[in-house]
């Protein structure tokens, strides 16, 4: 159970806006799935996490500063989480564990409903149950909560008729594939082929044209009508649970599908990838520094080229009921990620001005808006917002005049991609070591090291340095 909860913490410290991050919030992940740990344990668990982080962050990242403060407001965080929890504040995942009366009960009760059966198979079954001591059941075992899994020693030890009898249900459920279709997946394995004949060996321009056939474009609507089609017919997004679903479940079953419709077959695929878990931007934690983590947007388009990684779009989601706050959070952090990403792509090679242009995708709320940023003959960065329509969540009336604005967002997003793909493979990738660093200006929470640093001595001269004397005997 210790390495659980170590796990748990340094997952939590580790993958956590650092904002989120305090005594309380480590405690509580702590003790989520069983408020039986003692508070020494959490305590020593919560400190073997720190040390990790350490290494992990970095001794002089913002990450590691705040959490090294943890242990020095443990003690008060421990109590004001009982205290939550007492008064019933705060949620918990798992009931208590099952003690040994509970465990004895659900004992009996078994041996008790198969002794009513004189089937052989419940006669060994018993059998095998009676064998096994309860005191070594805890509520970690199925058994203990009169549950009979198939892996387990009372199964194990039937004998070779009763397995099968006991096995029946399990053989109906799944059916063996039909030998046409093992034939239909050796020949997709043994005819696939990762080049793609289209290369893009032609330089493509942007001049308000589309750049694929008329049959493609309609091959990839139909594929972005699909999608729509499944989340009409998803009861999460009816009338009734559609503003209950939470932002996870809205990016898997919408946003994402969609992007993926519209942006399947594109050239270069095998080297092209979209990443929906939050990936930390190289090119935000390029403009940081070191020991610095970069921004993670909701999803990015990424494209790798000769070892290293071009992010040419960024995602930012809402739940379906957005907040004005959330819709102005989201507008900031995605011109800010654009930025980064075109002065990342420059370090590696040099696109054309005026026409290789990072993109940036914000959904807020039933809204998505596609925006673009590019670098202009003066090297001047310029941000265009292209397109906004309205997401066609429902089937209704008014789809009739947002489902195509919906899908041209889509396919312009597919043809901007197809031109930026073919201008990043015409220019050779960047051998100088003139690096020009990002010209974003740094959020509060996102100071220089040196500031960092001159406003920690300020505030150290402030103090007596008890706080600092107690941290080493930790670190």
């Amino acid at each position: 159970m210790s390495t659980t909860v170590f796990n748990r913490i340094l997952d939590f410290m580790k993958d956590e806006p650092v904002k989120h991050i305090t005594a309380g919030s480590v405690i509580y992940k702590g003790t989520e799935e069983d408020q039986t740990i003692s508070k020494d344990e959490l305590l020593k668990l919560t400190i073997n996490a720190i040390r990790s982080m350490k290494n992990i962050a970095g001794e002089d990242s913002e990450r590691f500063r705040k959490i090294s403060n943890i242990p020095l407001e443990f003690e008060c965080a421990y109590e004001t989480i009982c205290s939550l929890r007492d008064i019933k504040a705060l949620k918990t995942s798992e009931q208590v564990p099952l003690d040994d009366d509970t465990i004895k009960k659900n004992i009996r009760s078994l041996q008790g409903r198969l002794l009513s059966d004189s089937s052989p198979l419940s006669v060994e079954l018993y059998q095998n149950v009676k064998n096994i001591p309860i005191t070594n059941l805890t509520w970690e075992d199925p058994l203990a909560s009169r549950v009979i899994s198939d892996d387990s020693i009372v199964v194990k030890k039937l004998s070779a008729k009763q397995y099968q009898n006991f096995m029946k249900p399990a053989r109906n459920m799944a059916t063996t594939l039909p030998d046409s279709i093992q034939n239909k997946c050796h020949e997709f394995v043994s005819g696939f082929s990762e080049e793609y004949t289209d290369d893009l060996c032609i330089k493509l321009m942007h001049n308000g044209k589309w750049k694929e056939s008329d049959e493609t474009l309609i091959g990839v609507t139909q594929d972005i009508l699909d999608v729509v089609a499944d989340v009409w017919m998803n009861p999460a997004f009816g009338p009734e649970l559609m503003k209950t679903q939470s932002e996870g479940t809205y990016v898997t079953d919408v946003i994402i599908p969609s992007i993926r419709a519209s942006l399947k077959g594109l050239p270069h695929r095998q080297s092209a990838f979209i990443s929906t878990a939050e990936r930390q931007s190289i090119a935000s934690a390029d403009r940081k520094g070191d020991g610095y983590f970069g921004k993670r947007p909701d999803f990015m388009y990424l494209q790798k080229r000769e070892g290293k990684i071009f992010e040419l779009v960024f995602g930012e989601c809402s739940r379906l009921l957005c907040s004005d706050i959330k819709k102005r959070e989201d507008e900031v952090k995605l011109w800010r990620e654009t930025n980064d990403g075109m002065f990342w792509v420059r370090q590696g090679c040099k696109p054309e001005k005026d026409q290789f242009g990072i993109v940036g995708i914000q959904v807020a709320g039933t809204e998505i808006q596609l925006n673009v940023l590019i670098r202009d003959n003066l090297d001047i960065h310029r941000y265009y917002h292209l397109k906004k329509t309205q997401i066609p969540i429902q089937w209704s009336d008014p789809t009739l005049s947002t489902l195509p604005e919906f899908v041209e967002l889509l396919l312009n997003l597919r043809n901007i991609l197809v031109v930026n793909l073919s201008l990043l493979m015409q220019v050779p990738t960047s051998k100088t070591h003139r690096v020009e660093k990002s010209t974003t200006v740094s959020s509060p929470r996102e100071e220089t090291p040196d500031k960092q640093n001159k406003k920690r001595q300020r505030r150290s001269k402030k103090t007596s340095g008890y706080n600092e004397h107690r941290k080493s005997a930790y670190f």
